[in-house]
This record gives structure tokens, C-alpha cells and sequence, in this order.
């Protein structure tokens, strides 16, 4: 008999949500922990992160469950042809990946087996991976002490990525123009020195410019 494993899935879209949430209870060793019905007092065995409807979400997501649950396993269900992104999630914590187009039975067989203890990836990813810790090896710069040269409102803006929101909606929220949010953008990556928002995220907790509590474990 097959040991009870208590799944979570974090997604934005409450439908999508729901029959997940529907097919993973029909398996008789599966306990689905819901965040859209109730208050969650245990701690999952394995969460499920929706990476399909906002990649920079998802990562932070991530980077926040790793956080409050440490022993659980990830599974990020996202895009195709992201090799670049698979790559991040596994870096912030990610156990497995899973194409948005998987049947339910592969999906099954990547929960039981990160469960399990197993990466889930693709030899193509395991290859890519091995190449980037070489590489990050040889080029990665030393991070800058938390806070050096960022302005107050690049660390706001910062906050605001790291939550998943696009410039045009970082804009709104703080009354500037886009133009201006990506200017305030570029200037953080290059302080940061990283390329791309994601990398931004991660450089920024693993630096202490942002903290678990400023990613709530809520659907986004």
C-alpha cells in the first residue's frame, strides 16, 4: 500500500485549481491540501505550481515555498521550449518540471516520484543543468551586500516583481509611467548584476533585499 502523500496546488486560476485539485483526489494515496477552501494547518509532502499564466510569479512562488515548507518537493507545471527557465526554478528549489500539456497519469508519476525523493526533468534539462554550474562556477560575480546603491523606489519596484507583476501594472500601482518602471527595471538589474527579472528575484532573497514574507504563499 502506497503511503498517503498531501499535495498543494498554487495557481491563480481557481477553475483550473479546482479540477486539478478534482483528478489528484480521486487517487486513493493522495491528500489535496486547498488553499481556495480552507486553512492549511499541515504541511504538504508535495506542492503543485502553476507556471502557466505568470512565469516571474511562479519563481517567486518558488522561492517562498521553499521557504515555509523546506521539505516539501516542487513540481512547477509550465511551457515548452523555457530550457533557460527550467533552469531557474530548479535553482530556487524546484524539484520537477512538467509540461502544461502532460496527461495526468505523467503528472502523477512526477509527484509520487519527487515524493519520492527524485529530480523529475528531461535529460536535455540534466545536461543544461551540469553546463550552467560550470559556468556559474567560472562566471558568476560576487552579489553585492543587500541594499548597496538600490533606491527606495527601485526597491519597491523590486517588492513588486518579485510578486509577479508586469511594468504596466507596477506603473498603475505606483503612479508612474511604464517608460519609467523600465528605466527604474534596468537600473536594478544592473546593480543586481544579472540579467532578467527572474534572475533579479532570486539575486534579491539570496541577498537579503527581500525576505519570505515579502512573497505571501497565497494563488496569484
Amino acid at each position: 500500500m502506497r503511503p498517503t502523500i498531501s499535495v498543494m496546488v498554487l495557481t491563480g486560476d481557481r477553475l483550473f485549481a479546482e479540477a486539478l485539485e478534482a483528478m489528484l483526489a480521486r487517487e486513493e494515496d493522495l491528500r489535496v491540501l486547498s488553499l481556495t477552501r480552507e486553512p492549511v494547518e499541515a504541511a504538504p509532502d508535495v506542492v503543485v505550481i502553476d507556471a502557466t499564466r505568470s512565469l516571474e510569479a511562479a519563481l517567486s512562488h518558488t522561492i517562498a515555498v521553499r521557504g515555509i515548507f523546506p521539505h516539501a518537493g516542487v513540481i512547477i507545471l509550465g511551457p515548452a521550449g523555457e530550457d533557460e527557465l527550467v533552469l531557474d526554478f530548479i535553482e530556487a528549489g524546484a524539484s520537477g518540471y512538467v509540461l502544461d500539456s502532460t496527461p495526468p497519469a505523467g503528472l502523477l508519476v512526477t509527484l509520487r516520484a519527487v515524493h519520492g525523493g527524485e529530480a523529475a526533468c528531461t535529460p536535455r534539462i540534466a545536461a543544461s543543468v551540469l553546463e550552467r554550474i560550470g559556468r556559474l562556477a567560472r562566471e558568476r560575480p560576487a552579489p553585492p551586500a543587500p541594499g548597496e546603491a538600490l533606491t527606495a523606489r527601485e526597491l519597491e519596484v523590486l517588492h513588486l516583481l518579485a510578486g509577479g507583476l508586469q511594468n504596466k501594472e507596477i506603473g498603475r500601482l505606483l503612479g508612474i509611467t511604464v517608460q519609467t518602471v523600465k528605466n527604474h527595471v534596468h537600473s536594478i538589474l544592473s546593480k543586481l548584476g544579472v540579467r532578467g527579472r527572474r534572475r533579479a528575484v532570486r539575486r534579491a532573497y539570496e541577498t537579503g533585499l527581500l525576505h519570505q514574507d515579502d512573497a505571501p504563499l497565497n494563488p496569484f
